[in-house]
């Protein structure tokens, strides 16, 4: 159970005991049945005094309950963090290239699983203990007729038990259609623009509502099992729970072989035969529902866990050289036959049409890709596709910069403690002061950095690869989507003030451009 597992011993022991004083609620109810009827048959006691004490009671448990779903609430919210910590540090170190998992999977789905499994299993260890406190105190009053309603009261679970598989099919279906429609939003949201500008927006429309028609209906379907199950069992649950041991019960009664409020009070008892048994196996077909869910988390839950190196000072670069290298991914070559050698402080433009595979080779370059053939060395050994020994030699500028919501400072340090001199000193380098003099390193920069200009958000990329002091900074297209003056500056920025090694790759530098580069390498001639 993942509620054992993920919860602490104490906070488990703590639910426990919680679970079984809220339980007694009912058998505390059942009691009270008993003395009202006796009252009501053979006056014994006081009326005043009866009601009192069933007052004081109710006003305890009513307390106790309070403190239970606190305690409730708090073991949901300690164990989501918990699965969102382990799912989170997967999906950073699993690098965006490896992916599995989508936003769906950390929202949505995540979401399903603590409704339908963490908190499903919590009801069953409480209706667990519901169940013994209400069969312990009938079986006290009358063994037998307690017998009669406990047997009766399996009889619905079983009729429960035949739907689960079909409530697992269905849910399959419902968590791939749900996926499904989650990434036609997004990829919706991207087409928006180019929708409008060439009146496709009812094509768009149409492709988006097909698959909120495919999610719907999986659900519907999904919830149809799920509401045929617990009909049918509601009615075996009168049927066999109900009417046939009252039957028997009230006959008892009238032969005068047991008193009337005995009766009730198992009666009243067997509710919590049946009810939490039912509810159980709703349960259990509830976290049925999660199984796909589930199977994907454990791929994360079951990694130990990751300690990511504080660190960011970079190796000490000589070299790196390709050999007759080749990329092939899903069954197509990208790149075949490239030789390539870059020294220590070159700066070195890779140039390439659009679509020859150049952000593959910068992924091979950092460790993200493997070859399929040939050999890739760094210092004269081998680095083939080994990420953990090759990205501490490399710092990254991309196309489009990754800027995150929350402050300039955040994006420039990534959260890391920096000293401020450092932090300074890398702004000033960056070209960065301005705006920092202007907006203050707390300034918010926006969704997507919509408060920045192109521009700043690239020099905000290189103040991080400066800030991290590795060796060798690679520039992908780093400044394609800016204007030829623009373009320029970044790359006097970074070319002039970084020390260590330059490998950018781009299909169109100007020649004022190229001139700063120590080296300009037209990599379809590279091709041995």
């Amino acid at each position: 159970m993942i509620t054992i597992k993920y919860l602490s011993p104490l906070k488990l022991v703590e639910y426990v005991i919680l679970s079984i004083f809220k339980s007694l609620q009912i058998v505390f109810i059942a009691y009270m049945f008993d003395q009202y009827i006796n009252y009501a048959q053979f006056h014994h006691g006081n009326m005043i005094s009866l009601t009192l004490f069933a007052l004081g009671g109710l006003i305890l448990f009513c307390i106790i309950g309070i403190a239970y779903q606190y305690l409730y609430a708090n073991i949901v919210a300690e164990i989501n963090i918990k699965i969102k910590e382990k799912a989170t540090t997967y999906l950073i170190k699993t690098k965006n290239i490896e992916q599995q998992i989508n936003t769906s999977f950390m929202t949505n789905d995540l979401k399903q699983l603590e409704t339908n499994k963490i908190e499903a299993e919590l009801q069953i260890i409480f209706y667990g203990i519901q169940f013994l406190a209400a069969i312990i105190s009938a079986f006290v009053a009358s063994w037998w007729l307690s017998i009669i309603f406990l047997v009766a009261s399996f009889v619905p679970a079983l009729i429960q038990n035949i739907f689960s598989s079909k409530i697992k099919s269905r849910a399959d279906k419902w968590e791939k259609s749900n996926s499904d429609y989650t990434e036609k939003i997004s990829e919706t949201i991207k087409i928006n623009d180019i929708a409008n500008l060439y009146n496709a927006q009812k094509q768009i429309i149409k492709r988006l509502i097909s698959s909120a028609v495919g999610m719907e209906t999986a659900l519907k379907k999904s919830n149809e099992i799920k509401q045929s199950a617990n009909e049918v069992t509601t009615v075996f649950a009168y049927i066999f729970a109900m009417i046939i041991p009252f039957s028997i019960g009230i006959y008892f009664v009238t032969k005068g072989k047991l008193t009337l409020g005995i009766f009730m009070m198992i009666a009243q008892l067997a509710n919590n035969f049946i009810n939490p048994v039912v509810n159980i196996f709703g349960c259990i077909n509830d976290i049925k529902t999660t199984d796909p869910i589930w199977n994907k988390l454990k791929l994360m839950l079951n990694n130990e866990d990751v300690e990511f190196p504080e660190s960011s000072v970079g190796k000490i670069f000589r070299n790196l050289e390709l050999q007759d290298a080749e990329v092939t991914l899903q069954g197509k070559s990208i790149f075949k036959n490239v030789t390539l050698k870059v020294e220590s402080g070159e700066k070195v433009l890779l140039k390439a049409p659009s679509g020859w595979g150049k952000s593959t080779l910068l992924n091979l370059l950092i460790g993200n890709l493997k070859l399929s053939s040939g050999s890739y060395e760094i210092n004269d050994k081998n680095s083939n596709g080994d990420w953990k020994r090759d990205h501490e030699y490399f710092s990254f500028v991309h196309q489009d910069p990754v800027i995150l919501d929350d402050t300039l400072h955040y994006n420039i340090t990534l959260g890391k403690v920096v000293p401020e001199k450092e932090l300074n000193k890398v702004i000033a380098q960056s070209g960065l002061s301005k705006l920092v003099h202007q907006k203050g390193l707390n300034y918010k920069v926006g969704k997507e950095g919509n408060n920045l200009s192109g521009g700043q958000k690239q020099r905000i990329e290189i103040a991080r690869a400066l800030l991290n002091h590795r060796q060798v900074l690679i520039a992908d297209e780093a400044t394609s989507a800016l204007d030829p003056a623009l373009s320029k500056e970044i790359h006097e920025t970074f070319i002039n003030n970084f020390n260590g090694t330059v490998i950018e790759v781009a299909h169109k530098v100007s020649m004022e451009e190229q001139n700063l580069f120590d080296k300009v390498i037209d990599l379809q001639k590279a091709m041995s």
